[in-house]
């Protein structure tokens, strides 16, 4: 798994979560758009989660060009805005996933198992305000992928 973000202490965050299921481990880590495209290039990870307002190059804007470079990833793209027009331009540009930064950790590693286990779809995982976390009926959960 790469963890693209360019707050270091969200990436440990997202590290201490993801690693909490010992069947995730993070390869690598990126602080923006540029260091994210090299790094899923030399990687070849099975998901990334990749934070779409980084400085310089966005996640945004890279996620393109990770697509090109790693095809077989699962990009999860996360943001602490809360915009349909964010999220919808991020699954246009082929995140297969949505996350709202502040969701819970069980939320982030069900989306993590979700599109690791092969899930595809226009998805949107946010928090809740009872604590738990939503996923928004205007958008599909993952499905899984064609063989």
């Amino acid at each position: 798994m790469l963890i693209c973000d360019d707050i270091e202490a969200m990436r440990n965050l997202l590290r201490i979560i993801v690693e909490l299921d010992p069947g995730f481990h993070v390869a690598g880590e990126a602080g923006n758009g540029d260091e994210a495209v090299s790094q899923a290039r030399a990687l070849q990870p099975d998901v990334i989660l990749l934070d779409l307002s980084m400085p310089g190059r966005t996640g945004l804007d890279a996620l393109p060009s990770i697509r090109a470079v790693a095809p077989a990833a699962a990009v999860i793209a996360f943001s602490g805005l809360d915009e349909s027009v964010v999220r919808e331009a991020a699954l246009a540009a082929g995140a297969v996933l949505f996350l709202q930064k502040g969701a819970a950790p069980d939320a982030i590693l069900a989306a993590i198992e979700g599109v690791h286990l092969g899930g595809r779809g226009a998805g949107y995982i946010a928090p809740a305000q009872n604590g738990g976390y939503e996923t928004r009926a205007d958008v599909q959960a993952p499905a899984p992928l064609d063989s």
